[in-house]
């Protein structure tokens, strides 16, 4: 049995002194496709971040307002009234689109008073729930971030 190969060349391809202009052709191809790769997915985590960090912001916005009523209503002295102070469209900066371009954002808040039944027991609270809404520069579509908290009456003493 012969081998394949001539063991006594050190050389197997004789013909191939340099790079063709294919093969620099299809590498600079498959680099730049590499690099539109790299950053189509820089741009687009950018952008989920950016999303990100302002429904965190928003979230953290309503969650202190419920907060602030909840610290309202509780040490307002008298438990049997309550003080709940609802309002709508109350305007913040949530963030900066540009330096000096604000992204405005709108607060509400809202009341209903409900009751849960447990067995023969009834249980009277209050629903609380703060809205915060603004337009996504990006998409031009509007956001919503909505918490709620329930606020049970205290009864007697």
């Amino acid at each position: 049995m012969t081998p394949r190969f001539n063991t006594k060349d050190t050389c197997l391809l004789y013909s191939e002194r340099g790079v063709t202009l294919l093969e620099v052709l299809v590498t600079t191809l498959v680099l730049a496709l590499m690099v539109v790769t790299v950053y189509i997915g820089i741009e687009y985590a950018e952008k989920m971040s950016v999303q990100n960090y302002r429904k965190r912001k928003a979230i953290m916005v309503a969650s202190g307002e419920l907060e602030r009523q909840y610290f309202v209503n509780k040490y307002n002295g008298r438990q049997d009234q309550e003080y709940f102070q609802v309002f709508s469209n109350r305007e913040f900066i949530l963030d900066y689109v540009k330096k000096d371009i604000p992204l405005l954002a709108r607060l509400s808040v809202s009341r209903a008073r409900n009751t849960e039944f447990n067995g023969a027991d009834q249980y009277v609270y209050n629903a609380i729930v703060t809205t915060v809404e603004w337009i996504d520069p990006a998409s031009h579509k509007p956001v919503e971030v909505r918490l709620r908290e329930d606020y049970y009456l205290k009864m007697g003493n």
